[in-house]
């Protein structure tokens, strides 16, 4: 009986035992599984933080290109400003007639500089040292860094497409200066590069260093016509003043016999202020016979006016005349019949319509 009773004790106790070996054996494999779980999630959490200080430091990277494009751009925008063709009121130079807020178009600012801020700045690959979940981090490297990375390139594509933009307009209004002048004789240089070759696609850098010479040619050559045509008599020495006499053959008014009336006649009262129509120098100022008291101003490039029967002279000979810089005053001074001016254009000592230069002055200034 006693042998029975133990031999059924034994069976109990190696059945335990095998019962307990498999316990232990399935935690074992239980816990295995979980510590290569553990192991992968910690290399998964690695591997994205990994990724994430990458991308934070391509975005800076990048935000560092678009600030130094900003500095190369910078000068030629103020020059653009200086000549006229970017305005407040008209940033992108596409549109003479926007309003705008007199601030720099967001695609050619510069992208915010953080190193800027008063808080403590951290370097980009200390972010797998911050203290985020995983699943912050999962998120911040699927969504937030892909936005932000489109909006970067939007604005670094926008940025050379609004340059590219001001150097056609800049061209434009270039081509049409060059006609303009064209039209009254002035002759101009090519106002087109001679430019040429096969087209290969470039890269965003090579891209913008494209636009930004075609812009700072289109700014050079607008500047040498403006300057050119700065010395030419285009302006009206007497805005809204009625044309009593045009320039040609005419009766003489005192004589009455066919005479070449070499200038225009503006009548006004006297004392009304005359400007003069184009930078240059005084090369007299005074008495000269019929033409009363006049002041007649050397251009360069063969071009002078005269101002005269004025009743105050302004100037002194030898003195430099800006363009709308006062001479003198309307009066009916020499063979005059009235109070008015009489205005002369010259081409090598020739004279010329003065009403052909206005009319291109006018065309100049919708420019």
């Amino acid at each position: 009986m006693f042998g029975g009773l133990f031999f059924f004790n034994d069976n109990i106790v190696r059945a335990l035992l095998a019962r307990e070996t498999r316990m232990t054996n399935a935690y074992e494999e239980r816990m295995a599984t979980l510590r290569t779980e553990i192991d992968r999630l910690k290399t998964g959490q690695t591997k994205v933080r990994e990724t994430v200080s990458a991308q934070v430091k391509a975005l800076l990277t990048q935000q560092a290109e678009l600030t130094g494009r900003f500095e190369q751009l910078q000068p030629l925008l103020e020059k653009a400003r200086d000549m006229g063709v970017l305005t407040k009121a008209n940033p992108t130079g596409a549109s003479d007639d926007a309003s705008a807020a007199g601030r720099e178009p967001s695609a050619l600012a510069p992208a915010p500089n953080s190193s800027s801020s008063t808080t403590p700045t951290r370097h980009p690959e200390d972010i797998s040292a911050l203290s985020l979940r995983h699943e912050d981090v999962s998120e911040i490297a699927g969504l937030v860094l892909p936005s932000i990375r489109k909006s970067v390139d939007m604005v670094s594509d926008e940025q050379t497409s609004t340059i590219a933009e001001l150097a056609r307009t800049t061209q434009s209004r270039a081509d049409h200066l060059a006609a303009v002048l064209g039209s009254v004789g002035i002759r101009v240089e090519e106002t087109k590069p001679a430019i040429g070759g096969p087209y290969i696609p470039a890269d965003g850098e090579l891209s913008f260093s494209n636009s930004l010479n075609l812009l700072d040619q289109a700014l050079q050559t607008y500047g040498r016509l403006k300057t050119k045509s700065a010395r030419v008599p285009l302006a009206d020495p007497l805005p809204g003043a009625r044309v009593t006499s045009t320039f040609g053959v005419r009766p003489d008014p005192f004589f009455r016999r066919a005479a070449l009336h070499s200038g225009v006649d503006l009548a006004a009262p006297t004392g009304t202020l005359v400007r003069a129509t184009a930078s240059g120098k005084v090369v007299s100022a005074g008495e000269a016979g019929g033409y009363g008291m006049m002041v007649e101003i050397d251009h360069g490039n063969g071009f002078s006016t005269r101002y005269a029967h004025l009743s105050e002279i302004d100037v002194a000979s030898g003195s430099a005349i800006k363009a709308g810089q006062i001479v003198g005053r309307v009066g009916s001074t020499g063979r005059s019949t009235g109070s008015h001016l009489h205005y002369e254009v010259r081409t090598d000592e020739t004279p010329v319509d003065p009403e052909r230069y206005i009319r291109v002055g006018r065309k100049l200034a919708k420019l």
